[in-house]
């Protein structure tokens, strides 16, 4: 689905997970783009709307857990797309460059 225009009300739900593709640069046959896509040029523009479509299906209260692999484009670029701050966050896996984030939508 395009997760910059989910198809569901505001606020529907108490928890949502964004785990958006992470590639800008594979090959035509990468089998990594394949099974996990690829972000386009307008990346940026894509993740902030992809950001914003989560906080807006999140009800007042509701958490978001995102998920990142930095392996070529770094958290901080990733974190500059949301005015939201995240809770915490942790890295993992064997070179510590995926990066979970918990974040938590304002009550109104």
């Amino acid at each position: 689905m395009d997760f910059t225009k989910l198809p569901f009300d505001d606020e529907s739900f108490r928890l949502v997970v964004f785990d958006p593709p992470h590639l800008v640069r594979a090959g035509k046959n990468s089998w990594l783009a394949k099974k996990y896509g690829k972000l386009g040029e307008d990346w940026r523009d894509d993740l902030s709307k992809g950001f914003a479509e989560c906080f807006r299906v999140l009800k007042p209260g509701g958490v978001l857990i995102f998920k990142w692999n930095e392996d070529q484009i770094k958290v901080p670029q990733i974190l500059t797309l949301t005015p939201n701050k995240p809770l915490f966050g942790h890295p993992t896996g064997r070179h510590g460059r995926t990066h979970w984030f918990t974040f938590m939508k304002e009550a109104t």
